[in-house]
């Protein structure tokens, strides 16, 4: 369908209420204050067609992938999740944090998690945090857990588990948990269709690396890369510095000032082997 002002439409993507605004609203060129813009109507559309759809997961499978992405025990992210909001993907402390892991604004945010009541996001921002936090204690679990309460500053200051009444409870029930396991009972979770697309960095393979090398290869070098940000910035020093280029005082043609412009060692402008059009 053919709307003036915008163009081809295809019909079976763009819904009939769309179209019939879109039509109204390029033909109405005095009508005020109509509403959504054509723009606005038919952006939503398209941004619907493209969402993602949600999709129903279990937790025994986020928890499983968490566990062997990150390299925390699945039993260890259960028992911690059980303890912060008892599964619940909802869940909002009186400080703020959220989700089934608890995760604080300025944490999610250091993470990658981009929605944080999103409960696949939300386990594999948790389960990322405390592989942090296992590397940074040499896998001493109590300590670890201290530092996910805590806070790893915390720990360090106090030399070990913080004598804070919450995090000393804490770091008894988590562990109690872990020893008596954890069963999600085959809860499941509504979560963003696309979880390969996540806001936090991924495990990368060495043959991923090489293949990612190989097709960088395949356009420049990184010296190559060094040479053209250093023409770049040198560039950028010459506009600055040339000025008004049209001196008629100096009895030379004006665009002779190119060849200053495009001077780097051994690259020069020659404006009689160069058609500008």
């Amino acid at each position: 369908m053919y709307i003036d002002g915008l163009g081809y439409v295809d019909e079976n993507v763009y819904n009939a209420y769309a179209v019939a605004n879109a039509t109204k609203a390029s033909n109405n060129a005095t009508t005020k204050n109509i509403g959504q813009s054509v723009f606005d109507q038919l952006l939503e559309q398209e941004k619907a067609n493209k969402a993602p759809a949600e999709k129903t997961m279990d937790l025994d499978s986020i928890f499983a992938e968490a566990s062997k992405k990150y390299g925390v025990s699945v039993d260890l992210l259960k028992a911690v999740a059980k303890a912060e909001s008892n599964f619940n993907p909802e869940a909002t402390s009186h400080c703020g944090a959220m989700g089934i892991m608890q995760l604080m604004p300025a944490t999610a945010e250091s993470l990658g998690v981009t929605d944080a009541y999103d409960p696949y996001q939300n386990i594999m921002g948790g389960a990322k945090l405390l592989s942090q936090l296992d590397k940074l204690y040499d896998g001493n679990v109590k300590l670890m857990l201290a530092g996910y309460n805590a806070g790893p500053g915390n720990v360090e200051k106090y030399g070990g588990v913080p004598p804070f009444e919450e995090t000393q409870n804490y770091v008894v029930t988590v562990m109690r948990y872990l020893e008596q396991g954890v069963d999600t009972n085959g809860k499941t979770v509504t979560v963003n269709g696309d979880t390969t697309q996540i806001g936090y960095d991924q495990t990368v393979t060495d043959q991923q690396l090489a293949d990612l090398q190989d097709k960088l290869d395949e356009y420049f070098s990184y010296s190559e890369y060094q040479m053209l940000m250093t023409y770049f910035n040198t560039m950028l020093d010459i506009i600055a510095s040339i000025g008004d280029t049209d001196d008629s005082s100096s009895g030379s043609d004006e665009n002779d000032s190119l060849a200053d412009l495009f001077r780097l060692g051994s690259i020069q402008y020659n404006k009689r082997n160069i058609d500008l059009i």
